[in-house]
């Protein structure tokens, strides 16, 4: 791992920190945030695919291919859909959905890039979904 990686790794952990951080300080309603990020991802994994079509992208998905690696990204965009959607009518299943999905990607996600610094910013960006998701489900808020 080089230097950039590193900085790179410690400058996602300190924003990402710094975002929970705000969060909690300023009474930030984790669910109005959950649902950003999980609208967020979804984006992210239509863009993921729209990417690995490049033939330059391509040398980090060297061990499964375009199909497979474009075919999760678009099951889990649809998924996160679905999510968004039952947090958006604030079903009770939606928050555990939406921490389910992120640990499957991770799984995923690590034999598809490993090793790779993409890692450590997928993972914290999925454990900023899980711990607003838990923090939806442990501490609903009232609808206003």
């Amino acid at each position: 791992m080089s230097l950039n990686d590193i900085l790179y790794s410690l400058v996602v952990v300190c924003f990402s920190l710094v975002a929970v951080f705000l969060a909690h300080k300023f009474r930030t309603k984790s669910h109005k945030i959950l649902i950003r990020l999980v609208a967020a991802n979804m984006v992210l994994d239509i863009a993921a695919i729209a990417i690995w079509v490049i033939p330059e992208a391509q040398w980090n998905i060297y061990r499964l291919g375009v199909l497979i690696v474009g075919t999760e990204a678009a099951i889990a965009a649809g998924l996160f859909a679905l999510a968004l959607f039952g947090l958006i009518k604030r079903k009770k299943w939606a928050p555990f959905l939406a921490i389910a999905l992120p640990l499957a990607q991770r799984v995923f996600g690590t034999y598809v890039f490993f090793p790779s610094t993409g890692i450590a910013l997928t993972t914290i960006w999925s454990l900023l979904i899980i711990y607003f998701a838990y923090k939806d489900i442990n501490y609903p808020e009232v609808k206003t």
